[in-house]
Parts: C-alpha cells; structure tokens; sequence
C-alpha cells in the first residue's frame, strides 16, 4: 500500500486486494516535481474473463475531497485535492475493450474478454503546493505512464 499525504492508496483486483511492491520512480521530471512518485504493476491478466482493477484512495481526512477527472491522450487519469494537497492515479487509456470508470474515491478499470493486454502500469503521484496555480499541473504529468 502506497502511504501519501492525502491518503493511502489501495488496489483491488476483482474485488480482492492486490499484494504489490510499488517501484519509486523519480520525483522531479522536465515538466513536474512533485513529493512522491511510485508505479504500481499489474502483470498476467486473464485474456479469458472480464477483470476489474479499482485503484482506491482511503481518505482518513475529515475534510471532503475535490474530485477532478483528468483524461488525456492515451491517457486515463483521476485526481484527489483536499486544500494545498493533490494526488493523481493515471493509467494508459483509450486501450480498446478496456472501460474507465471516475468514482468519487476510485478509479476503476475494466477490462473485457476482448481486452489485448497482460501487464497494465499504474502511476500514482503527490504534491502539497506552494502556488496551486502553477503546480496542479504537476501530478497530472508525474502520474502518466504513456510519458516515460
């Protein structure tokens, strides 16, 4: 489980939890810097049946979080905002047979029997923001995995 400062971030696959070791990926690139940074692998997806793969964000924050969905290019993405404080969970969209669903605490994929993928990579990125104007953008390109 990834720990940030808006919340922990929890994956489930199928409704079961997913064990994983997320990987520590830089935290200051060419168009961001950001707190933490990490990438999250999900290999050996079945071909055969539908799976669903929910990142969740566990807020334990009394404070009620903005919710903003971020899509781009090839790119399907969710942000959390509570204050000065903005994390991103981003995954590689516009995959045929894949379905992405924006949730108020998840962002929720879902992969049809006719999805052609195995492995799916999913970067979660973090700020606390000095000038919000200027640095919101940040976790939006430190989350997407199509930019590495």
């Amino acid at each position: 489980m990834i720990k940030t400062n808006i919340g922990n971030v929890d994956i489930l696959i199928n409704g079961q939890s997913f064990d994983y070791e997320p990987i520590k990926l830089p935290n200051v690139g060419k168009q961001y810097k950001v707190d933490g940074r990490y990438k999250v692998v999900v290999d050996n997806i079945a071909v055969n049946d539908e799976t669903v793969i929910e990142c969740i964000l566990q807020n334990q924050d009394t404070l009620p979080l903005k919710i903003n969905i971020e899509p781009g290019e090839d790119l399907a993405l969710l942000s959390f905002m509570i204050d000065n404080m903005k994390l991103s969970i981003g995954v590689q969209g516009d995959i045929p047979s894949i379905l992405y669903d924006y949730l108020n605490d998840r962002l929720r994929i879902r992969l049809t029997k006719y999805a052609s993928i195995m492995k799916l990579d999913i970067n979660i990125a973090w700020i606390t923001m000095d000038n919000i104007e200027k640095e919101k953008i940040y976790t939006w390109f430190a989350a997407d995995p199509t930019a590495e």
